[in-house]
């Protein structure tokens, strides 16, 4: 079920971070580069909490960037606990 990060697509579109999903019609939440995610293959894109929760629910193997403040680690984790895998696609 995992997506592997793009490298590709990982730039911002549509005043967008670059962790949010073509997809995702949810809205950026803070900076665009509050934090950073990392799949198992060490791919890195950057974004906001709120996407990069979204992203991070639907990673297997995924993580927080160990140089993110822990206020947003702790937060980004505790959003995508609470989230299924790609959560747009069910209107999440």
């Amino acid at each position: 079920m995992e997506r592997p990060l793009d490298r590709r697509t990982c730039h911002s579109t549509h005043g967008r971070c670059a962790a949010a999903a073509a997809k995702d019609p949810t809205p950026c939440e803070g900076p665009h580069e509050a934090a950073t995610i990392v799949d198992r293959h060490g791919a890195e894109v950057a974004g906001c909490v709120h996407h990069c929760a979204r992203l991070l629910a639907g990673l297997e193997g995924g993580r927080v960037h160990p140089f993110v403040p822990a206020c947003h680690a702790l937060d980004i984790y505790s959003r995508a606990r609470e989230l299924p895998p790609f959560a747009w696609e069910i209107g999440k």
